[in-house]
């Protein structure tokens, strides 16, 4: 079992609530984590940036993709095509960060979007406001 850090997470999703509109909701992702990162993996799809960095928010400190038993070929996945995509996205979040903050923000919910739209039925990851 993953020890998330649950306050420190519904700290996080509240301020996003409150910035971000769409937004969105990272207690459904860590409930959901071990499915989402499986399919992520299976499907060579590179999980949004913001979920990347909600899986270092556990007590212990240990990064909680590391906390769960893969198999060769998704290591093999991991290391080889999801790594790769990995730099370039955080080739592209430090290039909206330096744009500015508006840019930064847009960055990640378009990354959550986009994720949505190709899994619709993880759709319940973003909080849409009226």
């Amino acid at each position: 079992m993953i020890d998330w850090n649950y306050d420190l997470i519904r700290t996080i999703n509240e301020h996003y609530n409150k910035i971000l509109n769409p937004s969105v909701d990272l207690i459904y992702f860590i409930r959901n984590f071990e499915e989402i990162y499986r399919m992520s993996i299976s499907d060579e799809v590179l999980l949004p940036d913001i979920f990347q960095d909600v899986m270092l928010y556990t007590f212990n400190g240990i990064n909680a993709k590391n906390k769960i038993i893969l198999s060769e070929n998704e290591e093999f996945i991991i290391n080889n095509v999801l790594e790769q995509k990995r730099v370039v996205q955080q080739q592209k979040r430090q290039e909206a960060y330096e744009k500015d903050l508006d840019s930064y923000y847009k960055f990640i919910i378009d990354e959550v979007i986009e994720f949505v739209e190709r899994y619709p039925f993880w759709s319940q990851l973003i909080i849409r406001k009226e």
